[in-house]
C-alpha cells in the first residue's frame, strides 16, 4: 500500500485528464512525393486536397508536456497526368492520433502522429500498383497553434500494406493544414 500511494498521487498531479471534447475540421492542400522516402516509385507530379474531422476524446498534462488523443477520419483526393490520361485516387481513412505540445497547454508548436486503416478507390495511381486497396494509413505532423486556437500544420502521409502482400510499393504526400477548431 504504502509503494501505491506515491504512484496514485503521481498521476492525480501530473496525468490529470482532461474532460473538454474539442472537435476539429482540417482542410488539407499538398502533392505527392518522389522515390525518396518509403515509396518505390515517385508520383511527385499529383496534386491534393482534403478534409478531415477529428474529435479529441482524451488529454493528458505530464512533466513532458500535453498529450491528447484524437479520433480521426479523413478524406483525400489526389489527381495527376499520367502518359496523357488523367488519374484520379480516392483515399478514405480512420485512425487515432496521438498529438504533443512540449509545454503544458495547447499553444504554440506540436508534433504528430497517427497509424490507422485506409482505404484506396484504385490500385493504380501512376506508376504505383498497389496489390491491395485496403492499407495501413500512417502520418507525421508539426504544426503551430495561436492561442486564439488557429493552427496549420505541415503533414507527411504514407499508404501502404505493410507487407502484408507483396510487393509493397506504397505511396506517400506531403499537405499543408489548416485546422479549425469548435467545440
Amino acid at each position: 500500500m504504502r509503494r501505491l500511494l506515491p504512484a496514485v498521487l503521481f498521476c492525480g498531479l501530473c496525468c490529470t485528464p482532461i474532460a473538454q471534447a474539442e472537435q476539429e475540421v482540417v482542410i488539407s492542400a499538398g502533392k505527392g512525393l518522389g522515390n525518396a522516402l518509403i515509396q518505390r516509385y515517385s508520383i511527385s507530379t499529383a496534386k491534393m486536397a482534403g478534409a478531415s474531422y477529428a474529435r479529441r476524446f482524451l488529454e493528458y498534462r505530464f512533466v513532458t508536456g500535453l498529450w491528447q488523443w484524437w479520433g480521426q477520419a479523413s478524406y483525400s483526393h489526389l489527381w495527376l497526368d499520367y502518359r496523357g490520361l488523367d488519374q484520379t485516387e480516392n483515399i478514405f481513412e480512420l485512425k487515432p492520433v496521438l498529438r504533443w505540445y512540449p509545454c503544458r497547454r495547447a499553444y504554440g508548436l506540436f508534433g504528430e502522429f497517427g497509424v490507422g486503416g485506409a482505404y484506396l478507390s484504385e490500385q493504380d495511381f501512376g506508376d504505383i500498383h498497389l496489390t491491395t486497396k485496403p492499407n495501413f494509413a500512417l502520418h507525421f505532423a508539426g504544426g503551430y497553434r495561436l492561442q486564439n486556437g488557429a493552427v496549420v500544420s505541415l503533414r507527411y502521409s504514407h499508404f501502404s500494406n505493410a507487407y502484408t502482400n507483396t510487393p509493397n510499393p506504397g505511396f506517400d504526400f506531403a499537405a499543408v493544414n489548416w485546422h479549425f477548431n469548435f467545440k
